[in-house]
């Protein structure tokens, strides 16, 4: 996923949210194995892989220039990740195993 475990995140604006974005983010890095950890601080490349962490459908922090800020994305967008709708109350599972499926392809 990355050589130095960061794990790029970024937050929409929050003006509509139906989740809690932050409890999310916290949820999910303390789900994370070692060394890998969420980040908001970009380098000189790219992420390799990132979360864009939306609190409605509408995602309007989806856009060319944040996608490019990494490789390959996780979008939440309300209750969807990925497309795929996802009760609140499994959505930190749901994107620990997308993790999980990415760790797994760079191997």
């Amino acid at each position: 996923m990355t050589r130095d475990g960061r794990i790029g995140l970024k937050f929409c604006g929050g003006c509509n949210p139906e989740i809690d974005r932050k409890v999310l983010a916290e949820a999910i890095q303390m789900r994370l194995p070692q060394p890998f950890r969420l980040t908001t601080e970009e380098g000189d490349e790219p992420w390799e892989t990132a979360l864009l962490l939306c609190g409605c459908p509408t995602a309007c922090a989806d856009r060319p220039e944040i996608r490019g800020a990494a490789r390959r994305w996780i979008l939440i967008s309300g209750k969807r990740v990925d497309d795929e709708d996802v009760s609140q109350e499994k959505m930190v599972e749901r994107v620990m195993t997308k993790m999980e499926a990415l760790l797994r392809q760079d191997r």
